[in-house]
Parts: C-alpha cells; sequence; structure tokens
C-alpha cells in the first residue's frame, strides 16, 4: 500500500476534470497525490494509508504508540533481534507497549486506514475530498505555489486533527 490507495491516478484525474487517456502528466498528478496525502497525514497526525512501522524503546521498555488508527502491534524484539513478550495498554490517546524486558528493544506495528475492494480506501470521505482539493489547488497553481493549504482543505480536516500533548 502507499499514498496512491488513499486516492488513486484515476480518481485524482476525475477530479481535475482530465480525460483519463490524457497521461503526459501523470508523473506530476502522482507526485501531487502523495503530496497532498503526506501534508494532510502531517495536519491531522493520522497514518492515512496502511504501513508497518517501528519504534525504538526507551532504557525502560516501555514506548508509547501515538500513530491512529493503530490496527496492531506485531513483534517486540531486542537489539539482538530475539523475540520478547510485552503488553499493550490502550488509552483514549495513544498505546503504550510495555516489554517485559528493558532496554533499547523495536516495537514493529501496523498502523493507517484499511483498503477494502468493495468501496476503496476506509479514509473518511472528509479527509480524501480535502486532499482531492489540494491536488486541485497545486495542479492549478503550480507556477505561482502559496505556502500552506487551501482553506477549504483546513476546513475538512480540522475536526480529524489529533492533539496530543507529550
Amino acid at each position: 500500500m502507499d499514498q496512491l490507495n488513499v486516492v488513486s491516478l484515476a480518481d485524482a484525474k476525475m477530479y481535475l476534470r482530465l480525460d483519463l487517456d490524457y497521461t503526459i502528466e501523470d508523473g506530476l498528478i502522482t507526485s501531487l497525490i502523495k503530496s497532498a496525502v503526506n501534508q494532510a497525514e502531517q495536519f491531522t497526525l493520522q497514518v492515512l494509508w496502511q504501513r508497518q512501522m517501528s519504534l525504538i524503546t526507551p532504557v525502560s521498555g516501555t514506548v508509547k504508540i501515538y500513530e491512529y488508527p493503530l490496527i496492531s502491534v506485531e513483534t517486540v524484539v531486542d537489539p539482538d533481534m530475539a523475540l520478547l513478550t510485552f503488553e499493550t495498554i490502550e488509552t483514549q490517546g495513544f498505546t503504550e507497549v510495555i516489554s517485559d524486558t528493558a532496554g533499547f528493544n523495536t516495537v514493529t506495528f501496523v498502523a493507517g486506514y484499511g483498503w477494502n475492494y468493495e468501496g476503496g480506501s476506509d479514509v473518511p470521505d472528509d479527509i480524501e475530498t480535502a486532499i482531492k482539493e489540494m491536488i486541485a489547488y497545486y495542479y492549478e497553481n503550480r507556477d505561482n505555489p502559496v505556502v500552506g493549504m487551501p482553506t477549504i482543505a483546513t476546513l475538512l480536516l480540522s475536526p480529524y486533527r489529533r492533539i496530543t500533548l507529550f
């Protein structure tokens, strides 16, 4: 999976009102999709496309995973790559992974919205629309870019923005 599972090239071209047979700018549109998805992830602090991620625990052996939505914690391994047992504690803002062995352990987990073959991405429609708006804005203003997101994208993404206090 990658950013194109959130908004496909075909969906972006339809939103831009481009003919699907028009392939000259496919590379540009693909890079705009990836940029818009990454910007939406940074703004909302959500993982929009499902992928495997990892974190290194501090010496205590405990780490908080703030990535949302968290699908599963796969493994915890020590620096010698030996599997360790662990437990998870879910709270409203994060999932805490507690290893039975202190040290700089690697926690591997899967986070992000899923994909289903009937309806496509499980990303909320407002987020998907905001990404399409960003793609359209960047496509139409590529010669005169402005810093920041279009106002409509900010309005659509704001309800999904996660606030974490570290």
